[in-house]
């Protein structure tokens, strides 16, 4: 009864499986470095500044304004463009947005945005993110007293996210698959740093979820059919989860879904670094517009992004070739 299951196994290339210090090498390495952790320069006032992002400035300002504590996410970017650079105020101002958004969290840990429980999972899985990568830094002692203010809340957060007053809502989102990896990263990442065991439950819980939503052809499903940038946001978390996560919690099944992920990926890209858009769901031909109204194309730097996780897991140099070219092509 084992043989199937070991020639299964014996078809995926071997992989590194890590820890949170491999998440940081993995987003400092030449490669991140060269193609999406660029440089960044943090504004000359950023200490002056709230560190509301995009429409969130403007309810700042304004109540009656909509926004979304998602667009916070923008600090992991600059969290990890400060790590890749070395650049001290890139990395605070990163950490200032984070902190922008636990500050507007009410006491049970939610938020008072339109869709609150799937914005929510944005913020709880870039914070656990920027805490363990600074964490595993040479910055580590620099921000210490910062990062441990942001966890008490951070646990109040996801506390909130597995409370029952969630499982409608997160039942209902099952329609897109990319949100199970994305919950299941963020409340691991947020276990290993708070240590609660009903967090991680639920990680593993959303994570297998996700595994057994998987098509066939190894495609991700997203409202009911495929979507070939959405698959690649659902292929991040999975492929960062697998980098991150304690290896007594790791199961076979999390990695192949992952390797047929990314070989239904594969498929979808020409030679040229053209990224297919035929069928998608969600993007690509107007379906749908983002939060600040525009329309949703496919998001190359994440693509790339999951060919890159690819790459570090096989060290197999397609993979690096293929997101140069997905972010390069004319």
């Amino acid at each position: 009864m084992l043989l199937p299951r070991l020639a299964t196994l014996l078809l995926i290339p071997a992989l590194c499986w890590a820890t949170p210090a491999e998440e940081f090498t993995f987003q400092t390495t030449s490669p991140v470095r060269e193609l999406l952790n660029l440089p960044r320069k943090a504004p000359a006032d950023w200490q002056q500044r709230s560190g509301a992002v995009s429409i969130n400035a403007d309810w700042e300002k304004d109540h009656a304004k909509p926004w979304f504590i998602e667009l916070q996410r923008e600090g992991i970017r600059w969290v990890q463009c400060g790590l890749a650079s070395d650049n001290k105020d890139s990395i605070a101002w990163g950490l200032k947005q984070l902190q922008w958004g636990l500050q507007q969290m009410k006491p049970d840990g939610s938020f008072n945005c339109p869709d609150a429980f799937h914005s929510t999972s944005f913020l709880m899985e870039t914070t656990s993110h920027s805490i363990l990568l600074i964490e595993s830094s040479p910055r580590a002692a620099e921000f210490h007293d910062q990062l441990e203010a942001m966890k008490g809340p951070l646990l109040t957060c996801a506390k909130w996210m597995i409370s029952p007053a969630n499982d409608k809502p997160a039942e209902k989102q099952r329609i897109y698959t990319h949100r199970r990896f994305l919950l299941g990263c963020g409340l691991m990442e947020c276990a290993m740093i708070t240590h609660d065991s009903s967090i991680r439950e639920k990680a593993v819980f959303y994570l297998d979820d996700g595994v057994r939503l998987q098509r066939d052809d190894g495609a991700f499903p997203e409202k009911g059919g495929h979507d070939s940038s959405y698959h690649s946001v659902g292929l991040i978390y999975l492929q960062r989860l697998l980098l991150l996560a304690p290896p007594d919690l790791k199961k076979p099944a999390w990695e192949q879904a992952a390797a047929r992920g990314m070989a239904w990926l594969r498929s979808r890209i020409d030679e040229t670094g053209t990224v297919s858009v035929e069928g998608n769901t969600r993007t690509g031909s107007g379906q749908e517009k983002g939060r600040t109204g525009a329309m949703k194309n496919v998001n190359l730097p994440e693509v790339a992004t999951a060919l890159l996780y690819r790459h570090q897991a096989t060290r197999d140099e397609a993979w690096l070739t293929l997101a140069r070219k997905v972010l390069t092509r004319k």
